[in-house]
Protein backbone atom coordinates (compact mmCIF):
# COMPACT_ATOMS: atom_id res chain seq x y z
CA UNK A 1 0.00 0.00 0.00
CA UNK A 2 2.71 2.42 0.64
CA UNK A 3 4.45 1.93 -2.50
CA UNK A 4 1.17 2.86 -4.39
CA UNK A 5 0.98 5.74 -2.23
CA UNK A 6 4.68 7.37 -3.16
CA UNK A 7 3.91 6.03 -6.72
CA UNK A 8 0.74 8.71 -6.65
CA UNK A 9 2.78 11.30 -5.15
CA UNK A 10 5.15 11.33 -7.51
CA UNK A 11 2.78 11.38 -10.48
CA UNK A 12 0.99 14.07 -8.33
CA UNK A 13 4.06 15.84 -7.96
CA UNK A 14 5.16 16.14 -11.60
CA UNK A 15 1.64 16.89 -13.51
CA UNK A 16 2.45 19.50 -15.64
CA UNK A 17 1.73 20.12 -19.36
CA UNK A 18 4.49 19.62 -21.32
CA UNK A 19 3.67 22.39 -23.64
CA UNK A 20 2.76 25.73 -22.91
CA UNK A 21 -1.03 26.71 -24.42
CA UNK A 22 -1.02 27.76 -28.04
CA UNK A 23 -0.23 31.24 -28.19
CA UNK A 24 -1.71 33.84 -31.08
CA UNK A 25 -5.54 34.53 -30.64
CA UNK A 26 -7.45 36.96 -31.70
CA UNK A 27 -7.70 38.62 -28.34
CA UNK A 28 -4.00 38.09 -26.93
CA UNK A 29 -2.96 40.41 -31.14
CA UNK A 30 -5.52 42.80 -29.76
CA UNK A 31 -4.08 43.45 -26.58
CA UNK A 32 -0.31 43.59 -27.83
CA UNK A 33 -1.64 46.37 -30.42
CA UNK A 34 -3.12 48.75 -27.78
CA UNK A 35 0.51 47.91 -25.98
CA UNK A 36 2.30 49.23 -29.52
CA UNK A 37 -0.26 52.25 -29.41
CA UNK A 38 0.43 52.82 -25.76
CA UNK A 39 4.37 53.12 -26.62
CA UNK A 40 4.09 55.87 -28.78
CA UNK A 41 2.92 57.91 -26.14
CA UNK A 42 6.52 57.46 -23.93
CA UNK A 43 8.46 60.24 -23.80
CA UNK A 44 11.02 59.38 -25.21
CA UNK A 45 9.22 58.21 -28.60
CA UNK A 46 7.13 61.54 -28.59
CA UNK A 47 10.62 63.62 -28.07
CA UNK A 48 11.58 62.28 -31.36
CA UNK A 49 8.32 63.19 -32.64
CA UNK A 50 8.27 67.01 -31.70
CA UNK A 51 11.77 66.86 -32.53
CA UNK A 52 10.69 65.98 -36.35
CA UNK A 53 7.92 68.20 -35.72
CA UNK A 54 10.13 70.98 -34.84
CA UNK A 55 12.65 70.39 -37.84
CA UNK A 56 10.10 70.57 -40.51
CA UNK A 57 8.62 74.10 -38.94
CA UNK A 58 12.38 75.37 -39.13
CA UNK A 59 12.35 74.31 -42.66
CA UNK A 60 9.93 75.91 -43.77
CA UNK A 61 11.05 79.21 -41.77
CA UNK A 62 14.92 79.21 -43.80
CA UNK A 63 12.92 80.02 -47.20
CA UNK A 64 11.64 83.23 -46.17
CA UNK A 65 13.49 86.40 -46.54
CA UNK A 66 15.12 88.64 -43.90
CA UNK A 67 12.76 91.37 -42.41
CA UNK A 68 12.69 94.42 -44.19
CA UNK A 69 14.03 97.75 -42.45
CA UNK A 70 12.46 100.77 -41.91
CA UNK A 71 14.33 103.87 -41.61
CA UNK A 72 13.96 107.76 -41.63
CA UNK A 73 16.32 110.26 -42.46
CA UNK A 74 17.35 113.54 -41.64
CA UNK A 75 20.56 115.36 -43.14
CA UNK A 76 21.95 118.43 -42.26
CA UNK A 77 24.94 119.53 -43.80
CA UNK A 78 27.51 120.88 -44.33
CA UNK A 79 28.25 121.86 -40.42
CA UNK A 80 28.78 125.08 -39.43
CA UNK A 81 28.13 126.29 -43.31
CA UNK A 82 25.51 129.45 -43.27
CA UNK A 83 23.80 127.48 -45.91
CA UNK A 84 22.94 124.47 -43.76
CA UNK A 85 19.25 124.76 -44.00
CA UNK A 86 19.18 124.75 -47.71
CA UNK A 87 21.00 121.78 -47.84
CA UNK A 88 18.55 119.69 -45.09
CA UNK A 89 16.51 116.85 -46.26
CA UNK A 90 14.06 114.76 -44.33
CA UNK A 91 13.43 110.75 -45.62
CA UNK A 92 11.83 108.05 -45.03
CA UNK A 93 12.12 104.59 -46.48
CA UNK A 94 12.89 100.76 -46.31
CA UNK A 95 16.04 98.29 -47.19
CA UNK A 96 15.80 94.72 -48.22
CA UNK A 97 18.31 92.17 -47.89
CA UNK A 98 17.90 89.42 -50.29
CA UNK A 99 20.57 86.22 -49.70
CA UNK A 100 22.54 84.38 -52.42
CA UNK A 101 20.57 82.57 -54.62
CA UNK A 102 20.43 79.10 -53.75
CA UNK A 103 20.92 79.50 -49.70
CA UNK A 104 17.67 79.84 -48.48
CA UNK A 105 16.35 76.81 -50.73
CA UNK A 106 20.03 74.44 -49.68
CA UNK A 107 19.17 75.39 -46.06
CA UNK A 108 15.68 74.38 -46.23
CA UNK A 109 16.62 71.40 -47.56
CA UNK A 110 19.12 70.31 -45.03
CA UNK A 111 16.73 70.98 -42.18
CA UNK A 112 14.16 68.92 -44.02
CA UNK A 113 16.51 66.29 -44.43
CA UNK A 114 17.15 66.38 -40.67
CA UNK A 115 13.51 66.18 -39.91
CA UNK A 116 13.37 62.82 -42.56
CA UNK A 117 16.50 61.50 -40.11
CA UNK A 118 14.57 62.79 -36.52
CA UNK A 119 11.31 60.88 -38.15
CA UNK A 120 13.63 57.68 -38.71
CA UNK A 121 15.87 57.80 -35.23
CA UNK A 122 11.92 57.88 -33.20
CA UNK A 123 10.97 55.02 -35.52
CA UNK A 124 14.09 52.84 -34.26
CA UNK A 125 13.84 53.98 -31.00
CA UNK A 126 10.19 52.92 -30.99
CA UNK A 127 11.35 49.68 -32.78
CA UNK A 128 13.78 49.50 -30.11
CA UNK A 129 11.58 50.22 -27.38
CA UNK A 130 8.44 47.33 -28.62
CA UNK A 131 11.53 44.55 -28.58
CA UNK A 132 12.02 45.82 -24.84
CA UNK A 133 8.55 45.38 -24.10
CA UNK A 134 8.39 41.78 -25.78
CA UNK A 135 11.06 40.23 -24.44
CA UNK A 136 9.62 41.58 -20.73
CA UNK A 137 6.51 39.85 -21.22
CA UNK A 138 8.27 36.88 -22.61
CA UNK A 139 10.45 36.76 -19.24
CA UNK A 140 6.77 37.20 -17.36
CA UNK A 141 5.78 34.22 -19.10
CA UNK A 142 8.62 32.30 -18.45
CA UNK A 143 9.08 33.54 -14.57
CA UNK A 144 5.03 32.26 -14.39
CA UNK A 145 6.10 28.52 -15.89
CA UNK A 146 9.11 28.14 -13.98
CA UNK A 147 7.22 29.08 -11.05
CA UNK A 148 5.13 26.59 -11.24
CA UNK A 149 7.29 24.30 -12.27
CA UNK A 150 9.49 24.76 -9.38
CA UNK A 151 6.19 24.26 -7.40
CA UNK A 152 6.11 20.50 -8.42
CA UNK A 153 9.57 20.11 -8.08
CA UNK A 154 8.95 20.76 -4.16
CA UNK A 155 6.06 18.49 -4.44
CA UNK A 156 8.70 15.89 -5.60
CA UNK A 157 11.45 16.44 -2.80
CA UNK A 158 8.19 16.24 -0.39
CA UNK A 159 7.99 12.72 -1.46
CA UNK A 160 11.00 11.86 -1.82
CA UNK A 161 11.64 13.04 2.06
CA UNK A 162 8.18 10.74 2.88
CA UNK A 163 10.05 7.98 1.34
CA UNK A 164 13.24 8.14 3.27
CA UNK A 165 11.42 8.68 6.46
CA UNK A 166 9.76 5.30 5.36
CA UNK A 167 12.64 3.40 4.54
CA UNK A 168 14.83 5.07 7.65
CA UNK A 169 11.85 3.43 9.92
CA UNK A 170 12.51 0.44 7.87
CA UNK A 171 16.56 0.73 8.65
CA UNK A 172 17.01 0.51 5.05
CA UNK A 173 18.61 3.69 4.62
CA UNK A 174 20.69 5.98 7.18
CA UNK A 175 19.28 9.70 7.96
CA UNK A 176 21.72 11.33 6.19
CA UNK A 177 19.76 10.48 3.26
CA UNK A 178 16.73 12.52 4.06
CA UNK A 179 19.40 15.71 5.38
CA UNK A 180 20.83 15.79 1.87
CA UNK A 181 17.86 15.97 0.21
CA UNK A 182 16.88 18.40 2.99
CA UNK A 183 19.74 20.17 1.50
CA UNK A 184 19.50 20.14 -1.93
CA UNK A 185 15.43 20.82 -1.75
CA UNK A 186 17.48 24.47 -0.81
CA UNK A 187 18.11 25.32 -4.26
CA UNK A 188 14.21 25.42 -4.74
CA UNK A 189 13.95 28.06 -2.57
CA UNK A 190 16.95 29.93 -3.66
CA UNK A 191 15.71 29.76 -7.48
CA UNK A 192 12.40 30.80 -5.88
CA UNK A 193 13.96 34.04 -4.78
CA UNK A 194 15.86 34.40 -8.28
CA UNK A 195 12.92 34.55 -9.89
CA UNK A 196 10.83 36.81 -7.57
CA UNK A 197 13.95 39.36 -8.15
CA UNK A 198 13.32 39.06 -12.02
CA UNK A 199 10.13 39.45 -12.13
CA UNK A 200 9.95 42.72 -10.13
CA UNK A 201 12.52 44.13 -12.49
CA UNK A 202 10.35 43.01 -15.39
CA UNK A 203 7.22 44.33 -13.84
CA UNK A 204 9.12 47.78 -13.44
CA UNK A 205 10.23 47.84 -16.58
CA UNK A 206 6.82 47.43 -18.52
CA UNK A 207 5.59 49.80 -16.29
CA UNK A 208 7.92 52.52 -17.20
CA UNK A 209 7.01 52.04 -20.87
CA UNK A 210 3.39 51.39 -20.84
CA UNK A 211 2.19 52.59 -17.28
CA UNK A 212 0.77 48.84 -16.41
CA UNK A 213 2.45 45.34 -16.10
CA UNK A 214 -0.43 43.34 -18.56
CA UNK A 215 -1.34 39.94 -18.35
CA UNK A 216 -1.12 38.29 -21.47
CA UNK A 217 0.36 35.53 -23.47
CA UNK A 218 2.15 36.76 -26.43
CA UNK A 219 1.34 35.60 -30.15
CA UNK A 220 3.79 34.37 -32.26
CA UNK A 221 6.53 36.80 -33.21
CA UNK A 222 7.93 35.88 -36.66
CA UNK A 223 11.49 36.78 -37.40
CA UNK A 224 11.43 39.22 -40.49
CA UNK A 225 13.19 37.98 -43.83
CA UNK A 226 16.66 38.75 -44.30
CA UNK A 227 18.82 38.54 -47.65
CA UNK A 228 21.91 40.37 -46.88
CA UNK A 229 20.05 43.67 -47.46
CA UNK A 230 21.75 46.46 -44.75
CA UNK A 231 20.25 49.22 -47.04
CA UNK A 232 16.50 48.37 -45.48
CA UNK A 233 17.61 48.57 -41.63
CA UNK A 234 17.30 51.64 -39.61
CA UNK A 235 21.12 52.47 -39.01
CA UNK A 236 22.23 52.31 -42.24
CA UNK A 237 18.92 54.20 -43.71
CA UNK A 238 19.88 57.06 -40.59
CA UNK A 239 23.46 57.19 -41.80
CA UNK A 240 22.14 57.78 -45.59
CA UNK A 241 20.13 60.68 -43.95
CA UNK A 242 23.65 62.10 -42.59
CA UNK A 243 25.24 61.68 -46.17
CA UNK A 244 22.19 63.49 -47.70
CA UNK A 245 22.84 66.60 -44.65
CA UNK A 246 25.99 66.52 -45.55
CA UNK A 247 25.68 66.88 -49.46
CA UNK A 248 23.12 69.66 -48.79
CA UNK A 249 25.63 71.16 -46.70
CA UNK A 250 27.58 71.15 -49.86
CA UNK A 251 25.22 73.03 -51.82
CA UNK A 252 24.79 75.37 -49.24
CA UNK A 253 28.52 76.41 -49.85
CA UNK A 254 28.33 76.62 -52.87
CA UNK A 255 25.71 78.71 -53.14
CA UNK A 256 27.19 81.25 -50.90
CA UNK A 257 29.23 82.18 -54.27
CA UNK A 258 26.44 83.88 -55.49
CA UNK A 259 25.99 87.59 -54.94
CA UNK A 260 24.13 88.91 -51.80
CA UNK A 261 21.84 91.58 -53.03
CA UNK A 262 20.36 94.35 -51.01
CA UNK A 263 17.66 97.01 -52.44
CA UNK A 264 17.00 100.32 -50.36
CA UNK A 265 14.39 102.76 -51.38
CA UNK A 266 13.34 106.02 -50.02
CA UNK A 267 10.96 109.37 -50.02
CA UNK A 268 11.41 112.40 -48.76
CA UNK A 269 11.51 116.41 -48.96
CA UNK A 270 14.50 118.20 -50.59
CA UNK A 271 16.09 121.60 -49.47
CA UNK A 272 13.68 124.15 -51.19
CA UNK A 273 10.70 122.02 -50.20
CA UNK A 274 11.49 119.38 -53.34
CA UNK A 275 9.70 116.15 -52.90
CA UNK A 276 12.68 113.56 -54.23
CA UNK A 277 13.18 109.70 -54.21
CA UNK A 278 16.08 107.39 -54.30
CA UNK A 279 16.40 103.80 -55.37
CA UNK A 280 19.55 101.94 -54.70
CA UNK A 281 20.23 98.72 -55.81
CA UNK A 282 23.68 96.62 -54.12
CA UNK A 283 25.29 93.03 -54.96
CA UNK A 284 28.18 91.55 -53.06
CA UNK A 285 31.27 90.84 -54.72
CA UNK A 286 33.12 87.91 -53.50
CA UNK A 287 36.81 89.30 -53.40
CA UNK A 288 37.92 87.08 -50.30
CA UNK A 289 36.06 84.02 -51.53
CA UNK A 290 39.85 81.96 -51.33
CA UNK A 291 39.53 82.99 -47.18
CA UNK A 292 36.20 81.89 -46.62
CA UNK A 293 33.49 80.37 -48.72
CA UNK A 294 36.46 77.80 -50.70
CA UNK A 295 37.48 76.61 -47.11
CA UNK A 296 33.58 75.93 -46.03
CA UNK A 297 33.16 74.57 -49.18
CA UNK A 298 36.01 71.79 -49.14
CA UNK A 299 35.07 71.42 -45.69
CA UNK A 300 31.78 70.95 -46.76
CA UNK A 301 33.07 68.01 -49.46
CA UNK A 302 34.96 66.27 -46.85
CA UNK A 303 32.03 65.67 -44.61
CA UNK A 304 30.30 63.66 -47.07
CA UNK A 305 33.38 61.44 -47.51
CA UNK A 306 33.24 60.85 -43.68
CA UNK A 307 29.29 60.46 -43.65
CA UNK A 308 29.69 57.99 -46.82
CA UNK A 309 32.34 56.14 -44.45
CA UNK A 310 30.63 56.11 -41.48
CA UNK A 311 27.61 54.38 -43.31
CA UNK A 312 29.54 51.70 -44.53
CA UNK A 313 30.97 50.89 -41.28
CA UNK A 314 27.49 50.78 -40.08
CA UNK A 315 26.43 48.81 -42.73
CA UNK A 316 29.07 46.31 -42.30
CA UNK A 317 28.56 46.16 -38.43
CA UNK A 318 24.71 45.87 -39.09
CA UNK A 319 25.49 43.09 -41.17
CA UNK A 320 27.50 41.62 -38.34
CA UNK A 321 24.96 42.24 -36.08
CA UNK A 322 21.60 40.56 -37.99
CA UNK A 323 24.13 37.71 -38.90
CA UNK A 324 25.07 36.91 -35.74
CA UNK A 325 21.69 37.22 -34.26
CA UNK A 326 20.24 34.88 -36.40
CA UNK A 327 22.60 31.90 -35.78
CA UNK A 328 21.75 33.12 -32.52
CA UNK A 329 17.73 32.17 -33.00
CA UNK A 330 18.23 29.20 -35.44
CA UNK A 331 20.88 27.85 -32.46
CA UNK A 332 18.11 28.62 -30.06
CA UNK A 333 15.67 26.87 -32.03
CA UNK A 334 17.91 23.97 -32.28
CA UNK A 335 18.25 23.88 -28.50
CA UNK A 336 14.39 23.96 -28.73
CA UNK A 337 13.94 20.87 -30.31
CA UNK A 338 16.38 18.90 -28.36
CA UNK A 339 15.44 19.52 -25.29
CA UNK A 340 11.85 19.05 -26.52
CA UNK A 341 13.07 15.51 -27.61
CA UNK A 342 15.11 15.10 -24.26
CA UNK A 343 11.93 15.99 -22.37
CA UNK A 344 10.01 13.42 -24.72
CA UNK A 345 12.55 10.44 -24.16
CA UNK A 346 12.72 11.13 -20.15
CA UNK A 347 8.89 10.61 -20.28
CA UNK A 348 8.95 7.35 -21.71
CA UNK A 349 11.94 6.35 -19.16
CA UNK A 350 9.85 7.43 -16.50
CA UNK A 351 6.96 5.41 -16.87
CA UNK A 352 9.28 2.21 -18.22
CA UNK A 353 10.71 2.89 -14.14
CA UNK A 354 7.31 3.45 -12.55
CA UNK A 355 6.22 0.15 -13.89
CA UNK A 356 9.80 -1.65 -13.07
CA UNK A 357 9.24 -0.18 -9.49
CA UNK A 358 5.58 -1.92 -8.98
CA UNK A 359 6.85 -5.05 -10.34
CA UNK A 360 9.74 -4.68 -7.46
CA UNK A 361 12.53 -4.00 -10.29
CA UNK A 362 13.75 -1.19 -9.07
CA UNK A 363 14.52 1.29 -6.48
CA UNK A 364 11.73 4.18 -6.16
CA UNK A 365 15.02 6.83 -6.29
CA UNK A 366 15.27 6.22 -10.30
CA UNK A 367 11.06 7.57 -11.13
CA UNK A 368 11.85 10.29 -8.45
CA UNK A 369 15.06 11.22 -9.93
CA UNK A 370 13.60 10.99 -13.53
CA UNK A 371 10.74 12.88 -12.63
CA UNK A 372 13.01 15.49 -11.50
CA UNK A 373 14.87 15.83 -14.44
CA UNK A 374 12.16 16.35 -16.48
CA UNK A 375 10.93 19.04 -14.84
CA UNK A 376 14.29 20.40 -15.08
CA UNK A 377 14.36 20.30 -19.06
CA UNK A 378 10.83 21.78 -18.82
CA UNK A 379 12.51 24.68 -16.59
CA UNK A 380 15.30 24.68 -19.19
CA UNK A 381 12.85 25.13 -22.40
CA UNK A 382 10.76 27.91 -20.72
CA UNK A 383 13.95 29.49 -20.64
CA UNK A 384 14.89 29.05 -24.10
CA UNK A 385 11.47 29.44 -25.29
CA UNK A 386 11.46 33.19 -23.58
CA UNK A 387 15.69 33.86 -25.12
CA UNK A 388 14.01 32.72 -28.71
CA UNK A 389 11.41 35.45 -28.44
CA UNK A 390 13.55 37.81 -27.11
CA UNK A 391 16.20 36.95 -29.88
CA UNK A 392 13.68 37.22 -32.76
CA UNK A 393 12.61 40.55 -31.19
CA UNK A 394 15.70 41.98 -31.16
CA UNK A 395 16.36 41.00 -34.75
CA UNK A 396 13.49 42.53 -36.10
CA UNK A 397 14.18 45.90 -34.61
CA UNK A 398 16.57 46.71 -37.20
CA UNK A 399 14.51 46.45 -40.16
CA UNK A 400 12.30 49.44 -41.18
CA UNK A 401 8.81 48.87 -40.66
CA UNK A 402 9.16 45.64 -38.76
CA UNK A 403 8.67 47.05 -35.55
CA UNK A 404 5.82 49.40 -36.00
Amino acid sequence: MFKYLLIALVLTGAALPAQAAEPGQPEEIGTLTRLEEKLHQHPEIAAYIHRAESSGHYAKGELGLPDPMLFIQEQDYPIGSSMSRDQEQKMIGFKQTIPAFGTRGAKSERIGVESRKNKLLGDYAFAAMKAKMITALANLERIKEQEKLLDQQAALFGSERTSLKGRIAANQVGISQLSMSQADSTDIEIMRAELVEEKHEMMLMLTNMLDETPEMTLPPIEMAAWEQDAAKTYPVTIAAADIDMARKDVDLRESEFNPNFEVQANYGRMNGGDNAGTIMVGLSIPLWASESQKPRLEGAKAAVRASESDQENIKRQTIEKLNHLKAQVDASSRKIELLKRKESLLSTSSGAQTREYEAGKADFAMPLKTRRDMLSVRYQLAAERAKHTALVADFNRYFIGEGL
